[in-house]
């Protein structure tokens, strides 16, 4: 029988990727499953929206936001960062984060408190 070994990095990745595919199960999004591991910046399928998952202590945004937009491609796009040491203080208060175009954020800002508030916001 042949074992292939899996880096730390790759099992944090695969850990954070179940991690937010359940998350967004949990929110009724159960078209959202693990893209193959070969897919530069694109974690999570979940139609036209790409999904990327950091699993890290530490943040580095401007790189992976960089990466992010050119695999989108124009579309719209979320990056979900959990902190890598969520025993320590600092992870258990940053916990898991996620990142849009400010664009789209504005948009789900709207359309929640449209859907909040019941009013007419649109």
């Amino acid at each position: 029988m042949i074992q292939i070994s899996v880096s730390k990095a790759r099992q944090k990745g695969t850990i954070g990727e179940n991690e937010i595919v359940a998350l967004l199960y949990e929110y009724g999004l159960k078209d959202a499953k693990r893209t193959s591991a070969g897919m530069e910046s694109h974690d999570i399928w979940l139609g036209d929206i790409t999904v990327e998952v950091k699993y890290r202590k530490r943040w580095t945004l401007f790189p992976w936001i960089t990466k992010l937009r050119k695999v989108a491609n124009g579309n719209k796009w979320v990056l979900f960062a959990i902190h890598g040491d969520r025993r320590s203080t600092v992870g258990k208060t940053v916990g898991r984060v996620a990142v849009f175009d400010a664009d789209f954020a504005a948009e789900l800002l709207m359309l929640w408190r449209h859907w909040n508030e019941k009013d007419t916001y649109l």
